[in-house]
C-alpha cells in the first residue's frame, strides 16, 4: 500500500504526542484517545473522554470516519495491549488516513508504562498494512517517514532516543 508522505508525517507527530502524553502517567491512568485532523493547512487536535476507555475509543473511531468528507488527512491514537508469548504488552496504536487511501495504515508502538518504574519504548513501531504486521525489512520505508514526523514534535523529539 502506498502511504502518502503527509499521512506518515502526521502519524509520526501523533505517535510522538501520544508517547509524550503517557510518558509520565501514574498507575491506572490511560491515554485519552486523540485525533489530529488536517483540513488544508490547518491542524486540529480532538480528545475523546468517556466513562470507559472502550467508549472513548469508539467515539474517536466514529469521529475520524466522519472526517473523511472534509479532512485531507487524519491520525487517531489510542492505548491498548497485545498478548505476546511472554504476556501482555502495553501499546500505542496510531491509525492514519488521507484522501485517496482505500484504508488507514496502522502503527503499533510497544511501551513500558511510567508506573512500572520508567517509561520506555520497546523496540521500533510496527506498521500494519491490510491487517498484517510488516517484517522489519518491509517496515523500513514506512518508518523512515514516520520518524521524520516524530522528530517534528516539539516536546517528544528530544526525548525519543532516551525512551528507547
Amino acid at each position: 500500500m502506498a502511504v502518502p508522505e503527509a499521512t506518515a508525517l502526521l502519524a509520526g507527530f501523533v505517535l510522538a504526542h501520544a508517547a509524550w502524553s503517557v510518558s509520565d502517567l501514574p498507575e491506572g491512568q490511560l491515554l485519552v484517545p486523540l485525533a489530529m485532523i488536517e483540513e488544508g493547512s490547518e491542524r486540529k487536535l480532538v480528545r475523546f473522554e468517556a466513562e470507559t476507555q472502550e467508549e472513548a475509543i469508539s467515539k474517536g473511531k466514529e469521529f475520524v470516519l466522519e472526517q473523511k468528507a472534509a479532512a485531507s488527512t487524519w491520525a487517531f491514537a489510542r492505548e491498548g495491549q497485545i498478548n505476546t508469548a511472554t504476556g501482555y504488552v502495553d501499546i500505542l496504536v496510531v491509525e492514519a488516513w488521507s484522501d485517496g487511501m482505500a484504508e488507514p495504515i496502522t502503527y503499533i508502538q510497544p511501551f513500558q508504562p511510567f508506573a512500572s518504574g520508567s517509561f520506555k519504548l520497546l523496540g521500533p513501531a510496527v506498521p500494519v498494512v491490510g491487517g498484517s504486521m510488516l517484517s522489519p525489512e518491509a517496515s523500513e520505508p514506512y518508518l523512515a517517514v514516520l520518524y521524520r514526523g516524530i522528530s517534528s514534535h516539539e516536546k517528544a523529539a528530544s526525548l525519543w532516543a532516551s525512551w528507547q
